[in-house]
């Protein structure tokens, strides 16, 4: 519950706002090895620094555990095709953009 509660938070935050390309800053904290993105990349879950937020995404698998990195987050776009194996559930992706290594 507390999860949707939080999306929907960040997609009326987006709907509300006059630019919808806001740059934010997070932290990697997990690694998903459950699924798979067709495109290639490892699936993460990413804390928004300064918010109690988390969001699922596809990053390249370069990318590590305490990563800091920054990037935006487009309402419109269409989250990346994933693959998980029959034990597993469906994560709820969110496609980030112009993501970069931050120290």
């Amino acid at each position: 519950m507390k999860r949707i509660i939080t999306i929907c938070a960040l997609i009326s935050a987006f709907a509300c706002s006059k630019d919808h390309s806001r740059t934010f800053k997070g932290i990697i904290t997990e690694s998903d090895n459950c699924c798979s993105s067709m495109e290639g990349g490892r699936i993460y879950k990413v804390n928004i620094v300064g918010s109690d937020s988390t969001v699922t995404t596809v990053l390249p698998a370069d990318y590590k555990l305490g990563d800091a990195i920054a990037f935006n987050m487009h309402i419109n776009d269409t989250p990346p095709a994933i693959l998980c194996l029959a034990i597993c559930t469906m994560p709820g992706l969110v496609k980030l953009s112009d993501v970069t290594r931050v120290e």
